[in-house]
């Protein structure tokens, strides 16, 4: 097999590095020269030329939702017409229906559920997916991209795969990734204290490490899947006003039920 993988940050040049371990020829490229400079020597890609589109037979994009519709707009007309297609986006509706309209090779979604807060190539790590989830997303796919996945997933040793569809994965994902981004942004940005380094833990550090985070990328996945967004956060508000109402009227029971309730549902997960 042969890879193009477009972007080079964090996870681009992740994949690429995991890709060239492996033994299988892989080419990409990045709109930054530094970036494409760094990637080639230091192995991660054979070479950055567009013009290798036309070789491969898998092209994995890992740029911003939209760009990935812009690069294929753009570069269509040098890509292997049989080369299977996939992206690595955080979020999928509207950005699959535009790639699908935009080319007409094969193509099936997919999400890396491993990450960093480095951006980046300087955040390489072809470790991150070892174990990690691996989500499909199945758009009236078929067997055989689904296949083409699967076979990704395993040179890349992610753990376990799970099917589903575009809608259901930017509701899960507004749940599971985006809202805690989102608490930790708001946590951070509470603070009023002086000396709060001083007095931080292990609970605040893992709570507030997401916090650190790629604005430029976040706000676009926010904005895209604002409707699930703001619905989950609207949930946790009316969570959040249960804690605090048990505090001001001394409800002892009533924290106690909230506290059983949550660890029994955590321990589930």
């Amino acid at each position: 097999m042969i890879f193009f993988i477009v972007g080079l940050g964090m996870m681009g040049s992740s994949y690429a590095k995991k890709l060239t371990e492996k033994g299988y020829i892989v080419y990409g490229y990045d709109k930054c020269d530094s970036t494409n400079k760094e990637a080639l020597e230091k192995g991660f890609v054979k070479s950055n030329k567009l013009e290798c589109l036309s070789k491969a037979n898998y092209i994995i994009l890992s740029l911003y939702p939209d760009d990935n519709v812009k690069f294929l707009h753009e570069h269509k007309a040098l890509i292997n017409p049989n080369a299977f297609i996939t992206d690595i986006s955080g979020i999928k509706s509207n950005m699959i229906i535009k790639i699908k309209e935009t080319i007409d090779n094969s193509y099936m979604s997919h999400h890396p559920m491993a990450g960093s807060e480095i951006k980046g190539i300087k955040g390489v790590n072809p470790n991150i997916f070892k174990g990690a989830n691996f989500l499909i997303i199945d758009d009236n796919n078929s067997e055989d991209e689904i296949n083409k996945l699967l076979i990704l997933k395993e040179a890349l040793e992610f753990g376990k795969v799970s099917i589903t569809s575009k809608e259901i994965h930017d509701e899960m994902i507004s749940f599971t990734s985006q809202m805690p981004h989102a608490l930790a942004i708001a946590l951070v940005n509470s603070d009023t204290y002086k000396d709060t380094k001083s007095f931080t833990g292990d609970s605040f550090r893992d709570l507030t490490r997401i916090a650190s985070i790629n604005e430029s990328l976040w706000s676009l996945l926010f904005l895209n899947n604002k409707e699930n967004l703001v619905k989950d956060l609207n949930n946790f508000k009316n969570e959040l006003n249960k804690i605090i109402d048990s505090l001001n009227n001394d409800d002892e029971k009533t924290l106690k039920e909230l506290m059983i309730k949550s660890k029994e549902k955590r321990d589930s997960y």
